[in-house]
This record gives structure tokens, sequence and C-alpha cells, in this order.
């Protein structure tokens, strides 16, 4: 038999969800795909899922956590638009990714002893 603890983390913003494993997921890959598209492609979720959820963290903060260009053959970014993260997002999943190693790192060391669950 096999114990050990799971956790889940919430950073919360005056009392509710702003950011969880999903989240910081959905942050993540905008960041790394450059694109809300792509993002929700590739986590395979729909992009109005991620849209709304994006939308959501930026009411409950007050600002906004993404940038977006357009682009396209008659705009200055030809080629197509992007999105980034702005500094505050980067900031929040910096340290959200910080704090759920700690935890991990200190739920992964406590041991369950066996011997008082017979």
């Amino acid at each position: 038999m096999k114990l050990q603890y799971t956790f889940r983390l919430y950073l919360n913003c005056d009392g509710q969800r702003l950011l969880g494993k999903g989240g910081a997921q959905i942050l993540e890959a905008v960041e790394e795909y450059g694109s809300i598209t792509q993002a929700a492609e590739e986590l395979e979720m729909s992009y109005k899922f991620v849209w709304g959820y994006l939308t959501r963290m930026r009411r409950r903060l007050h600002r906004p956590l993404v940038m977006t260009r357009r682009g396209g053959a008659r705009r200055k970014h030809k080629g197509g638009g992007g999105t980034t993260l702005t500094p505050a997002a980067r900031t929040l999943l910096k340290e959200f990714k910080e704090t759920e190693r700690l935890v991990q790192n200190i739920v992964s060391k406590r041991q369950i002893v066996k011997r008082h669950l017979v």
C-alpha cells in the first residue's frame, strides 16, 4: 500500500480564485506559442474557454494579463498577429510555479507511518 499526499493550489484575489494549475498551464502555453488559439489547441481546450479564463483573471486583477497584436498583409506586423504575457502575468506565473514547487517538495518529504493504520 502506498500512501501519499496530493494537493490543489490556488491563488486567490479578494476571496475569488484567480489562478490554479489549469490557469498556469494556459499562461505557459500562451507564452510558449504566442497565440491564444494555438495555446487552446495544444491544451485541448476551446478558444472560448481560454479567452474567458483570461478575461476573468483580468477583471479580478483590474489589469490585463495578455497583450495582443494584430497582424496581416496590410498591417505593420505582416504574417499575423501574436499574443504575449504582460509583466504582471509573468510575475503571477513565476510566483505560482515557485510556490507549487515549494509545497510539492514539502509534501513529498512527508511520510505516513503505516503501522498506525493497522
